[in-house]
């Protein structure tokens, strides 16, 4: 099937997704859900839409108890839906969001790195998201993807059924500059969580405290050198609280450099529908109409054997 490299590993982090034990078990309950919320046609709107239901989505499925067992499966479970909501509404774009680790570019890796000395820390990246830059090697057919190395050898982009990754780290090596990245850290629990992201956002905001020897990136790749970062909080929530602006667990995210989101409708001055994370941090990545002209473009590609088959919606 012909695909670009962003498509290529959109599909990857689709499919990872439904190997999670606690999403796939889940999958056929939320499945349920989303065909009643998306009614008979599908449609760009609708798919949108359903960041302002996610929370309710997700609950068919939550746990009732509060043992650590099923806070970190539901906290897994939750991850999981929030990256696959993120790249249903971003296809055929240039935005892509990687739950498992292990699928983001090495140089990616390197750049969110915080490292305290020589130690890397957990950096809470939940979610890592990508905007490439609008050029050809992102955008084209990966097949046709040609790159002359230092010795003047040409390597195609894709080898033997997978992505060349030293390819694929070179060109983002020539690129970072113009690449933008998001890091997004999901919970399931908001007034236990909160403290979290707004250090792990001072840290990146302030690119690392010298005094203290903490640094962000590593190889030479940083935050600090790409076109732009943010950092963003999804939350579900999963406990029994009416949230005013002036809670504690609200001020604390506040002010994230990426927002912060919930699975329901918008609250002002509380907490923003996840609908609405594309137009707040990643419109750059876009065509020209937004996810919503994106989406419309290929609808058809939802259904069995279209393109986008993977997300299991038709």
């Amino acid at each position: 099937m012909i695909m670009n490299i962003i498509e290529y590993l959109r599909r990857q982090s689709v499919e990872d997704i439904f190997k999670i034990n606690t999403f796939n078990s889940g999958w056929l309950s939320w499945k349920n859900e989303i065909d009643d919320i998306l009614g008979t046609t599908l449609t760009a709107n609708n798919i949108l839409n359903l960041g302002d239901r996610l929370s309710e989505i997700f609950k068919v499925t939550s746990a009732a108890g509060r043992d650590q067992g099923s806070l970190s499966g539901g906290g897994t479970a939750w991850e999981a839906l929030v990256c696959y909501y993120i790249n249903l509404c971003t296809v055929n774009s240039r935005v892509v969001a990687i739950r498992k680790m292990s699928l983001v570019p090495k140089n990616i890796q390197d750049a969110i790195t915080v490292n305290y000395s020589n130690f890397p820390c957990n950096t809470e990246s939940d979610i890592t998201i990508l905007i490439f830059p609008d050029t050809e090697e992102y955008t084209n057919n990966i097949n046709t993807i040609q790159y002359h190395n230092n010795l003047g050898i040409i390597t195609y982009l894709y080898m033997n059924s997978r992505v060349n990754n030293e390819v694929l780290n070179n060109l983002i090596e020539r690129d970072f500059p113009q690449f933008e990245i998001g890091v997004i850290q999901c919970k399931t629990n908001w007034n236990d969580n909160a403290q979290i992201p707004m250090l792990w956002d001072m840290i990146y905001s302030a690119g690392g405290f010298s005094g203290r020897n903490i640094t962000i990136g590593r190889n030479n790749f940083s935050i600090q050198n790409c076109r732009n970062f943010t950092y963003s909080f999804v939350t579900v929530p999963s406990n029994n609280t009416t949230y005013k602006d002036t809670a504690v667990a609200v001020k604390r995210v506040y002010n994230l450099s990426g927002g912060n989101y919930w699975g329901k409708p918008t609250q002002a001055n509380v907490c923003r529908s996840l609908k609405e994370i594309f137009n707040n941090n990643y419109a750059s990545g876009f065509i020209t109409g937004g996810a919503r002209a994106g989406i419309t473009a290929v609808l058809n590609e939802f259904e069995a054997g279209g393109k986008y088959n993977y997300f299991r919606l038709k």
